[in-house]
């Protein structure tokens, strides 16, 4: 981001005409760290603003999440299927790059079939618990990568884990290289939820993903001199 931001994200609630409610995650000072603020409509994005969340109904999934294009300039139409992971409580936001629903959909699992997508077709996934808030990983497909995507799923995942009152986004400081270089190029709101030192992990990218695709997508750039 541009603006001056802090450590704190904090979340402006709108009550909208056409029903529901839409939350404006914030960067920046105002209000302490994870609150949640109701304020008079229409919605606004204000200096920091990261995402916006079109909710229709109280402590449900949203309908649409819309990142701030300062974040995510450059990348492509992306909608989101929502699920459990199958490994504890821990939930995936997967994300998809396809026509078949608008840009900033999350929908349920049960929407692939009629989307005409697999789970094949997805260029990136963030997997967490809702009970800690505890991120255990973080994806984008080696020939989707440096286009945004990560930030913007992360994101996203943050925007419906504030709508349905789960645990803020956390980390255990365990960060592959890439995701080390990913992580640097954030704001200070997201940097301190990563505890530094933590272990590195090997690159998660699978020898078949890494065929054919430009190195600069599967290492993070030489440090500058």
């Amino acid at each position: 981001m541009s603006s001056p931001v802090g450590t704190a994200v904090w979340y402006a609630r709108h009550a909208v005409p056409a029903g529901g409610v839409v939350l404006v995650s914030v960067a920046g000072p105002g209000f302490p760290d994870g609150t949640v603020v109701d304020l008079p409509g229409p919605p606004a994005h204000p200096a920091g603003w990261l995402a916006q969340a079109h909710v229709r109904d109280a402590g449900h999934v949203p309908v649409t999440v819309q990142v701030s294009p300062e974040l995510a300039a450059g990348s492509p139409h992306l909608w989101f299927v929502l699920g459990p992971a199958g490994d504890g409580d821990a939930v995936d936001l997967v994300a998809f790059s396809t026509a078949a629903l608008a840009d900033g959909r999350v929908v349920g699992a049960g929407t692939l079939a009629t989307a005409g997508v697999t789970w094949a077709d997805q260029v990136a996934a963030v997997r967490w618990s809702p009970s800690t808030g505890l991120v255990s990983q973080v994806y984008v497909s080696p020939r989707a990568r440096r286009r945004r995507i990560g930030t913007r799923v992360v994101v996203t995942a943050d925007a419906v884990r504030s709508a349905l009152g789960w645990a803020p986004l956390v980390s255990d400081g365990r960060v592959t290289d890439l995701g080390d270089a990913w992580l640097s190029a954030q704001s200070p709101a997201w940097r301190a939820r990563v505890p530094a030192g933590g272990e590195r992990p090997p690159p998660m990218t699978p020898a078949d993903e890494a065929v054919g695709v430009p190195a600069r997508q599967l290492v993070p750039d030489p440090p500058r001199s």
